[in-house]
């Protein structure tokens, strides 16, 4: 299915990779919101390949629970012979990295490196030498007139690796480094998990120094436009907007049941009972493990039975425990609770219609 109409969020993220890095940026937004597609657009058809150099490591596609997993990931090896080319290699990298490797493809998926450097690297288990290697690389980059783009997916899945304390805490650091003191290299890290980007956001060390943007489902206008692109009538149009609201996921499959023939209000009332069946069985197991947080997270659905979202004070247990059930999701900048989609707002209505605390 086509990337469709996010021009807005295109606009602010070329205007800020059209500036000079001096922040590192953060894009988070519900699951399935899309954060992921709307990078890659902007990387294949929207960037000048000949102003631009562009890591994109996607940590979503690799299994990660130490820190060795994080760093081969970081990195693409190659095979060099002899050690005592390293450090001319060092030197001369960037300067031969147009035959080296074809800046105008797409995506580079990790930082070229010597298959026997980056064995010294995971040897000695040092961070420092790591993050001095990528410096140079970057600096080489801007010295031939290319501005270089690193880009992490889904950061959240190293939050907990320990290197001489939390990694993740020695990257916020390096990152600071590229972005506001040396304005090298711009820094845009992706996450769904909006409790990893809540206690980002509470980090002190990050104070002025990163900013937040949000990617959130399509507004009625822009679901009305995708499906009206897909021969939906106005009555359709309303019945897939009442139920999945403009999760763009949702809006997909809507699609391609039409286009298979099927009757889009019987697709959409099977959806909410699906979920409502999925939400209820994570309540009853929760019920059966924790009485007392059950409850709580009872309470905590009432809040939503007339309204789309709330305020929150503080991060509770049980919005801990909805939100990495994904079904809840934090707005950090503005301290708000709300359904991960419409959805799971109905099927969250409905259950509590049912279960009895």
């Amino acid at each position: 299915m086509e990337f469709f109409n996010r021009e807005k969020e295109i606009n602010y993220l070329l205007k800020v990779l059209s500036f000079e890095p001096n922040l590192i940026y953060f894009i988070y937004g519900p699951i399935n919101s899309e954060k992921t597609a709307l990078i890659k657009y902007i990387i294949e058809n929207e960037l000048d390949k000949d102003r631009y150099v562009i890591f994109y490591i996607n940590l979503r596609e690799h299994f990660i629970s130490k820190y060795e997993d994080f760093i081969e990931v970081l990195f693409n090896t190659y095979e060099e012979s002899l050690i005592e080319k390293i450090k001319r290699y060092l030197l001369s990298f960037i300067r031969d990295l147009p035959d080296n490797i074809d800046v105008k493809s797409t995506i580079l998926t990790g930082v070229p490196i010597p298959k026997n450097l980056l064995n010294e690297f995971l040897s000695s288990k040092n961070s420092e030498n790591v993050f001095k290697y990528l410096t140079k690389i970057f600096e080489k980059i801007k010295k031939e007139g290319k501005q270089p783009v690193l880009i992490i997916d889904e950061l959240q899945k190293i939050g907990d690796l320990k290197i001489n304390g939390y990694l993740i805490y020695e990257l916020f650091n390096f990152f600071i480094d590229l972005t506001k003191e040396k304005h090298l290299c711009h820094v845009l890290c992706l996450s769904s998990d909006s409790l990893f980007i809540e206690r980002v956001y509470n980090e002190g060390m990050l104070k002025d120094r990163c900013k937040y943007y949000l990617v959130d489902d399509f507004d009625y206008e822009t679901t009305k436009a995708f499906l009206k692109k897909h021969n939906f009538n106005d009555e359709e149009i309303e019945i897939v907007w009442h139920y999945f609201g403009g999760k763009p996921i949702k809006l997909v499959e809507a699609v391609q049941e039409k286009l298979l023939g099927e009757d889009i209000k019987e697709f959409c009332k099977k959806s909410l009972r699906v979920r409502k069946r999925q939400l209820k069985d994570l309540l009853y197991s929760l019920e059966d493990e924790n009485k007392d947080l059950f409850e709580g997270v009872i309470k905590l659905f009432e809040n939503l039975k007339n309204r789309d979202e709330i305020f929150y004070e503080k991060i509770t247990d049980e919005i801990v425990w909805t939100v990495k059930k994904n079904i809840l999701f934090v707005n950090i900048e503005e301290g708000i609770l709300k359904a991960q989609s419409k959805l799971d707002l109905l099927a969250t209505r409905e259950v509590l219609d049912e279960i009895k605390v």
